[in-house]
């Protein structure tokens, strides 16, 4: 079943209230402002070297880099900056199996974006669904009571017609991550070019175990595909030993690419998990 549910916004604002986003404490990159940077500026301090990206100065072309690896390579100076965050959310059908799991991604994006708002940070928000959605700061809260869970194409599908990923201080990933493909490259794509980047998992109950009765059958939420005919007790044990595994994989290339992973239940009030789950998210007072 498709249940979709806009957030919660007063939720958001009691479990944003007074706090503020904690970001790594390495050089990030982001808009004029206060904090260092490792993007390519005016500075004369040489910081590190990076791969060009489409839109970077030419000037600062390290020529001597090419001629040896035949690659652009771009000198990365420090200067002044305020760190931007992007926040990608999954609006793939799985993720509105259930009206609380769908309105709970989206109150998690949004309170993220708020927390990186009370910082001085510059949120991004990036919509990987029926429609991609590249949002900036100010409109995220319009958008996100907008945005609909109802792409039919894999999350990881979806993510090819994003808007490329910029560098950022923070990325934060806001998905149930229940897709086929392999979880390493998919985490090195998340946590590129960015200082830091946590993986949020929001699950409903029937993700972790399926039920629904007599005759209740797993479907494909996104393509509607039957994937068992019938729910018996084997076919759910088959399916938890593959879930279980499924997420220790995704823990695991999480921690190969230091990104932090986070796993939230979606019947718990985004207060709740504000203080718990997600508190790695919040600077501390």
């Amino acid at each position: 079943m498709h249940t979709d549910s806009p957030p919660d916004l007063s939720m958001v604002e009691r479990a944003s209230a007074g706090l503020s986003l904690k970001m790594p404490r390495v050089p990030h990159r982001g808009r004029l402002g206060d904090s260092r940077s490792a993007s390519v500026g005016s500075s004369m301090e040489l910081h590190d070297f990076r791969t060009y990206h489409p839109g970077d100065d030419l000037r600062h072309v390290d020529w001597n880099a090419v001629a040896r690896t035949g690659e652009l390579v771009i000198r990365v100076r420090q200067d002044e900056v305020s760190p931007r965050v992007e926040v990608v959310l999954d609006a793939t059908a799985s993720m509105a199996v259930s009206a609380e799991k769908s309105a709970r991604a989206k109150e998690v994006a949004l309170w993220v974006c708020e927390l990186a708002r009370h910082g001085g940070c510059e949120p991004v928000l990036l919509v990987a669904g029926k429609e991609v959605q590249r949002v900036p700061g100010p409109q995220t809260r319009v958008a996100l009571s907008q945005v609909r869970a109802e792409g039919r194409e894999a999350f990881d599908v979806t993510l090819g017609r994003l808007p490329p990923f910029q560098t950022c201080g923070l990325r934060v990933v806001v998905s149930d991550f229940l897709v086929e493909a392999v979880p390493g490259p998919l985490a090195e794509r998340f946590a590129r070019n960015a200082a830091g980047c946590v993986l949020v998992q929001v699950l409903d109950v029937e993700d972790v175990d399926p039920g629904g009765g007599a005759g209740a059958r797993l479907v494909d939420a996104e393509s509607g595909d039957v994937l068992e005919r019938i729910l018996t007790p084997g076919v759910v044990d088959a399916y938890r030993e593959r879930f279980t595994a499924h997420v220790l994989g995704w823990q695991a290339a999480a921690r190969r690419v230091s990104a932090s992973w986070v796993q939230v239940n979606a019947t718990e009030p985004l207060t709740a998990l504000a203080r718990r789950e997600l508190s790695l998210l919040v600077e501390a007072a």
